[in-house]
């Protein structure tokens, strides 16, 4: 597999909902920051939200890096998720790894993401 790109994902929820959302999804990356190696470095952020109609939106941005070292991590279940093109395949992953832990916001792939 060649390098990959920075992740630029879409972070959508209820606006009640976003400061606990984007706790439990910060969480779950450091525990993946950890579990790689790579607490030394920044490989996740997430912007501060817009708010319209009750929603909160935010961008979530993941290291190539990052990303490639959390698949090493989870070969089977990125490999059995949803989608054709492996960015579609993690972020289904993610998507359904964040759900099992109570977390209702939904991960997208941006517009801004060079595909």
């Amino acid at each position: 597999m060649e390098p990959l790109s920075t992740f630029i994902l879409d972070f959508q929820t209820q606006s009640m909902y976003f400061e606990a959302d984007s706790y439990i999804a910060t969480s779950l990356l450091a525990k993946y920051q950890k579990i790689c190696n790579l607490e030394n470095m920044e490989v996740f952020a997430i912007d501060p939200p817009l708010t319209s109609a009750g929603w909160s939106f935010a961008k979530l941005f993941l290291s190539g890096q990052f990303v490639e070292k959390i698949y090493e991590c989870n070969l089977q279940g990125v490999d059995e998720s949803k989608g054709k093109k492996f960015e579609d395949k993690f972020i289904s992953w993610l998507n359904t790894t964040l759900k099992n832990r109570n977390c209702r916001a939904q991960l997208k792939i941006s517009s801004d993401m060079q595909r």
